[in-house]
């Protein structure tokens, strides 16, 4: 089609139209999908809460307490998490990985080294987002009096 040929008046009148139309058509089936589609109940209740879990990933550590002193050669890292999700925890000598159970808690025994022991943990979840926390361990093989 050549820019500068003239439309003819029939032409035009059917070109905008037809335009105009299928603006419209689109315009109707935005607003059913956004408004009528979602309001078919007259209770919204029906359809589960109002509200839903936070999306973010959260980690907490029951044990062991930060900057504590131990006499044992072991402790137990607890926590809550996230359901199914992975979690590392790591010193710099030893890493384990373990799944958070069904509830989201989490429970495993750790090696400590004498001295300080930096207990760093991590939980993972699909789609890469992580979070962390740390805890300092104190191991003495003997006791003070």
């Amino acid at each position: 089609m050549k820019l500068n040929k003239k439309l003819s008046t029939k032409l035009f009148i059917f070109s905008h139209i037809s335009i105009l139309l299928i603006s419209l058509l689109f315009l109707a089936g935005l607003y059913y999908v956004l408004n009528v589609q979602h309001h078919h109940s007259t209770n919204p209740f029906l359809n589960g809460p109002v509200t839903t879990l936070p999306k973010s990933l959260r980690l907490n550590l029951d044990q062991p307490d930060d900057d504590s002193l131990t006499f044992q050669s072991s402790v137990i890292v607890s926590g809550q998490t996230a359901p199914a999700k992975d979690i590392l925890i790591f010193t710099d000598s030893q890493d384990l990985i373990i799944e958070s159970k069904k509830d989201g808690s989490f429970s495993t025994v750790l090696n400590l080294d004498a001295g300080v022991n930096k207990i760093t943990t991590v939980v993972f979840d699909a789609t890469g987002d992580s979070r962390s926390l740390e805890r300092t361990v104190f191991y003495s093989k003997e006791k003070l009096q």
